[in-house]
């Protein structure tokens, strides 16, 4: 049944229908009773939000309840939005709609139609970005630029700002350093947002919980005006959004509405550094004593034998309420553990599979999922080159990010030092004091000096003293970055001469909050890879480095045009999404779990990280590990992820392809793709000695071929350049180099282990 169909006669009868109809027992169960306290927990792929709509629709339908006083919490706008259209699909004719909204968009309704319960009634709201100036200046004003950052500040003012208001004994709440100075701050701060009359984002639900908590006339409309209070995915409530829930709902400790139900599944709970707490939803029925629980288990997206490798998994927490997901769906496509011998193989693994998968079905239904942001620049450089399209979903690709295009600037300047476009990108950056004045005053000087390299400027502005003498220093030791450095210089000791004698790192934990300061190193490490890479595979130079990176950034253009793209996202964007196919990468000891959450002990929340990336496939499962990865610029023996071995072997299929060829890659991926694989390796396959130590080129040695393979004016193929012809080969110890000149590339030095004769 279309539920747009529901004329404005029958809604109620077609509505039982469709309840009946559409919906299985246990969410009949979430739908139907109009009062009582219920908490639905509502595992992957189960039909959350038709619970919720449907639930919603139900009270007004059935139970005669005035949609305005319903009121739906969610997290997004997107989500928000979406129930929205869903209810409204429902009930077309709904003259007053039920209130469906964020957390903090609710709020801010709250308090404008009570503003003059307020202390300060024309309130506005400070935004994030002049939040962070008006940080950044009391920073400077209070000359502690050495003790804290703005970012920092943030992150503190808010954890503080939730101890004091729950009246919270936490620690970490405020530092255990320069308690006195970040006092100050935070007072200056407060002070100076009641002087402009502005809430800042926290502000929307603290003043608001504070209006429940201490006017009881306003607590007592609320519970008479809004009688039935859903929340969705309550997972990831943080403590002040735990405890709104309580004032919008209870009065001592008892229900005061007629209904509160709230949606969730600890399972998914992922945002722990987002500051939600798994414990609000496992303590629900404690805090809410009459809560009946529902559990919705049937799973509408995978396979049986998905459902049962996830289940597998994720029965080895211990923060959860105990359920198993089922499907009537028992067509099974055997899902596949590969084990490759590096990361970089690993990259190629999945551009031969995606190849494959493309001949039956779309790119867009294909997703690659992964832990951090730094694993996807392997993966897009294998992709450019095998020239299959993607798109980064909740990030940036990886040239693309703000810390690569800082590097490449800098670089750029060596070869082009007439670039003005890199010049200004970097000058300022990290900050030196020439601020936009300056810049100005350069780009005049500029134009009229136009066959003047950016170096030649900067010294006639210092020489002719056109600038302050503070100013005319850094400019001094801007220019000397460059002294040693040409466009034959190795990209490596560039790139680690402009990081350590601009203290880069120092300038992004200084710009930017923890974690993302965190990702930002972690990318310009895997660059600094790259550039170590393409100069032991090909001797690179910064000039040829610099038109490979082009060469890519060209192809993302062209790719970003595409309709039909491969997704890639990490495993925190990809909450909430599903696709036919999955490749879940990097499944390892110190990647998925993270090394952060080994050392702390944090092993749930990671294990529901890969719990959340196994729900996401409706048909095949890709689950990729190494043998050997670089990371961070040096090549360490990999532990195949403790969660791989939480899985029983009979529910995949596992195989190693550390020695396949390209040929045998195919023709196993073949297989696989119709589900006709016809051998099995068990999971002592995975288990190897090696010596405990390996240098970063080992690997490189065991594949290179040898001298002998290769021939003058053969024709070979490199996974980059294409084709060529064989033109010298010399051997040097254990590695061959063999001169090629590529059809669209020139000539070109490579390791014989990239090349393969065709």
């Amino acid at each position: 049944m279309q539920l747009g169909d529901l004329s404005v006669t029958d809604h109620k009868q077609q509505f039982q229908e469709f309840i009946k109809n559409e919906l299985n027992t246990e969410q009949q169960k979430a739908v139907t009773p109009a009062k009582g306290s219920f908490l639905v927990i509502a595992g992957a792929g189960s039909g959350k939000t038709r619970v919720i709509t449907a639930r919603i629709t139900q009270l007004i339908i059935d139970h005669n309840v005035e949609p305005s006083s319903i009121v739906a919490l969610t997290f997004t706008n997107k989500a928000a939005k979406e129930m929205q259209e869903r209810v409204e699909q429902f009930l077309p004719h709904l003259e007053t709609k039920p209130i469906i909204a964020t957390f903090h968009s609710y709020c801010l309704r709250l308090l404008k139609k009570n503003r003059y319960l307020l202390r300060n009634e024309n309130f506005s709201i400070l935004d994030s970005a002049d939040q962070y100036k008006l940080v950044q200046n009391l920073i400077k004003e209070h000359g502690i630029s050495n003790i804290f950052n703005a970012r920092q500040l943030l992150a503190l003012f808010s954890s503080f700002k939730m101890s004091e208001t729950l009246k919270i004994n936490d620690e970490t709440a405020i530092p255990t350093y320069h308690i006195q100075q970040f006092m100050e701050l935070y007072n200056s701060y407060e002070q100076q947002k009641r002087a402009s009359n502005y809430f800042d984002f926290d502000d929307l639900l603290y003043k608001t919980y504070e209006l429940f908590a201490t006017n009881q006339t306003f607590q007592a409309q609320h519970h008479v005006r809004h009688r039935h209070i859903l929340v969705d995915e309550y997972q990831d409530t943080n403590l002040i959004q735990h405890a709104l829930l309580k004032k919008i709902t209870l009065l001592d400790n008892n229900l005061a509405v007629d209904s509160v139900c709230a949606v969730g599944d600890e399972d998914q709970s992922i945002y722990s550094w987002r500051g939600a707490t798994v414990q609000n939803i496992l303590d629900f029925d404690q805090e809410f004593t009459t809560t009946k629980t529902i559990k919705l288990e049937q799973n509408y997206r995978s396979s049986q034998r998905i459902l049962d490798i996830a289940n597998s998994v994720i029965t080895h927490n211990t923060q959860r309420n105990h359920k198993k997901l089922w499907s009537s769906n028992n067509k099974s496509h055997t899902p596949l553990q590969l084990e490759c011998l590096s990361d970089l193989q690993e990259a190629y693994t999945i551009t031969n599979s995606i190849k494959t998968l493309a001949k039956t079905g779309k790119l867009s239904s294909i997703a690659i999922l992964y832990r951090t942001h730094y694993q996807s620049r392997i993966i897009e450089e294998a992709l450019l080159k095998e020239s299959i399209p993607y798109k980064m979903i909740g990030g940036i690709q990886f040239y693309e990010r703000k810390e690569i295009k800082d590097l490449i600037a800098y670089m750029r300047l060596i070869v082009n030092p007439f670039d003005k476009v890199s010049f200004l990108r970097i000058i300022n950056c990290p900050l030196r004091g020439l601020g936009k004045k300056f810049e100005e005053l350069f780009l005049h000087t500029w134009q009229q000096e136009p066959l003047l390299t950016f170096i030649q400027i900067a010294q006639k502005i210092i020489d002719e003293k056109l600038t302050t003498p503070k100013q005319r220093a850094s400019l001094q030791q801007f220019i000397r970055l460059f002294d040693s450095l040409t466009e034959q210089s190795d990209p490596t000791a560039a790139l680690e001469l402009f990081i350590s004698k601009t203290n880069y790192i120092t300038y992004l934990q200084d710009n930017f909050d923890k974690q993302e300061a965190q990702i930002k190193k972690e990318n310009v490490s895997e660059f600094v890879r790259a550039a170590e890479y393409v100069e032991r595979t090909q001797q690179a130079t910064l000039a040829s480095f610099l038109e490979d990176i082009a060469l890519m950034q060209e192809h993302i253009i062209q790719d970003n045009l595409a309709q039909d793209c491969v997704q890639m996202m990490t495993l925190h964007s990809a909450k909430g999404l599903e696709f036919d196919t999955v490749l879940l990468t990097g499944i390892e000891d110190g990647i998925l779990p993270s090394n952060q959450s080994i050392e702390n002990g944090n092993i749930e929340e990671e294990r529901r990280l890969f719990y959340v990336g196994l729900t996401r496939t409706r048909k095949k499962l890709l689950l990729l590990h190494s043998k050997y990865r670089n990371t961070f610029g040096q090549m360490t023996i990999q532990r195949p992820s403790r969660f791989l071995q939480e899985i029983p072997t009979h529910l995949l299929h596992q195989e190693g392809a550390k020695h396949w060829s390209k040929s045998q890659f195919m023709t196993f991926f073949n297989q696989w793709i119709s589900n006709s694989i016809t051998t099995n390796h068990t999971a002592n396959d995975f288990n190897f000695t090696v010596p405990a130590h390996i240098k970063a080129n080992d690997i490189t040695k065991q594949q290179s071929k040898s001298s002998s393979t290769f021939k003058r004016l053969q024709s070979v193929k490199h996974p980059k350049f294409g084709l060529g012809i064989v033109q010298f080969i010399e051997s040097k110890g254990d590695k061959t180099f063999v001169t090629v000149h590529f059809t669209n590339h020139g000539k070109k030095k490579i390791d014989s282990s990239f090349l393969d004769i065709v």
